[in-house]
């Protein structure tokens, strides 16, 4: 497991999904490699690298190799939500499971990766959107102080927002005390 700590110390998710594929194919012919703890890393890791549909090649070799846990259940509820956009649901499943240590570190990640895919995902959809439906989005009502400073427009007689149109911009985000600068060209 210590590789492990070292892919997700570094963000290296790419490394990580390869990591956990040897892990499973090791599986074969060493027993103390303990798969139940290995496939919801390994699922979270597709979420991470947008990968999806690994994810569900994934869950049905879990199924045929009949392996279970819930920790596999609740992230694969988390892909489910996922692929069907089922963006509140997705932070339902999120928050609604008690995480291994290190699955906590990769919840989190993913948490932060869909919230900044929904600030270049929301504008090129909504010429406005509603408050409650950017609750949905960024799965928490505090979301509006941190889109104001990126100029994200609210109409406070209506309670709807006007987004930034997207181009280059340079993230600051403050979500869950984490700080990260990232410059984004679309």
């Amino acid at each position: 497991m210590t590789d492990i700590e070292e892919y997700l110390r570094n963000k290296d998710y790419a490394g990580l999904v390869q990591y956990c594929e040897r892990l499973e194919i090791f599986s074969a012919v060493d027993a103390s490699i303990t798969l139940e703890l290995i496939y919801p890393i390994y699922l979270a890791g597709c979420i991470l690298v947008d990968d999806l549909q690994s994810a569900r090649y994934l869950r049905k070799r879990i199924l045929v190799a009949s392996i279970s846990s819930p920790e596999i259940t609740a992230i694969w509820n988390v892909v489910t939500a996922l692929i069907k956009k089922a963006y509140p649901q997705v932070y339902q499943n999120l928050d609604s499971f008690q995480w291994s240590p290190y699955m906590h570190t990769l919840i989190e990640e993913i948490r932060q990766k869909i919230q900044l895919d929904m600030l270049t995902l929301i504008p090129k959809i909504y010429t406005s959107i509603e408050l409650s439906q950017l609750a949905n989005y960024f799965g928490t009502n505090d979301v509006l102080p941190e889109l104001t400073m990126r100029g994200w427009e609210l109409n406070e007689s209506t309670g709807i927002m006007t987004p930034v149109k997207p181009g280059i911009y340079i993230y600051i985000i403050y979500f869950y005390s984490l700080t990260l600068i990232i410059c984004i060209s679309i």
